[in-house]
């Protein structure tokens, strides 16, 4: 039996789990992609958004960044009426699978916590690939030495918010590679439970832990904790 991995999106069964489409985390996504393109000195007139989800990336974008064109897509019905609450002249949004229905390049492609949730992630790469001059991922990096041990954690992510694949950071650099982008510049973003204040004293003990560890050796915290996640800039 053939999985139809887009339809949550579609059936709003998606929306009813995740009524905001992750809009709380939508400003410091956004200051995190604004400063690489500053860092990185990336000229542009219009920036496109695959898989726009609530439009606010984009939106805070538009403040960093006047005088754009702005547009994003998404295959959800109920994505993009949240996603109109924000447009104006220079930001749209439109319904539609933007790496097969759409024609045309712009020159800065946003991937934001996508490609986890797309099936054929390699053709989906692929599809992009000329469809613009640069390119901001965020790929989550599900795979940890936790996550092995306790596999129920990632079931959430699949059941709550629809990650199908599980990536490491070696992974999501061959992916990319394999695709035929060249990475220009990346870093890794922290979970939103180091981000956020935390709730008791043994969340608190355990983002204490998790902080210390990241500052002594982000890599070997990476790959125990799990959680992060890498902010990518490719061309």
């Amino acid at each position: 039996m053939n999985m139809d991995f887009e339809k949550i999106y579609r059936d709003g069964a998606y929306a009813g789990n995740n009524p905001d489409w992750s809009a709380a985390d939508a400003p410091w996504k956004a200051g995190m992609i604004a400063d690489l393109l500053k860092k990185k000195k990336v000229d542009f007139k219009e920036m496109t958004e695959v898989g726009c989800g609530s439009g606010k990336i984009l939106a805070t974008l538009q403040q960093a960044f006047p005088g754009k064109k702005y547009k994003g897509y998404d295959i959800s019905p109920q994505a993009i009426a949240l996603a109109q609450q924000v447009s104006n002249p220079q930001l749209h949004f439109g319904e539609g699978d933007f790496a097969a229905d759409f024609q045309g390049t712009t020159d800065v492609l946003l991937v934001i916590d996508v490609v986890e949730h797309v099936a054929d992630y390699y053709g989906f790469l692929n599809r992009l690939r000329n469809k613009s001059k640069y390119f901001v991922f965020h790929i989550p990096l599900d795979l940890s030495c936790r996550t092995i041990f306790k596999p129920h954690v990632n079931l959430q992510q699949r059941q709550s918010v629809g990650h199908i694949h599980y990536f490491s950071k070696d992974a999501v650099l061959w992916m990319l590679e394999d695709c035929g982008y060249k990475i220009v510049d990346w870093h890794y973003t922290k979970p939103r439970i180091d981000l956020d204040k935390a709730e008791g004293a043994k969340a608190n003990i355990k983002k204490v832990l998790r902080n210390f560890s990241y500052r002594v050796a982000p890599e070997w915290s990476v790959k125990l904790w799990g959680g992060y996640s890498m902010m990518i800039l490719a061309e």
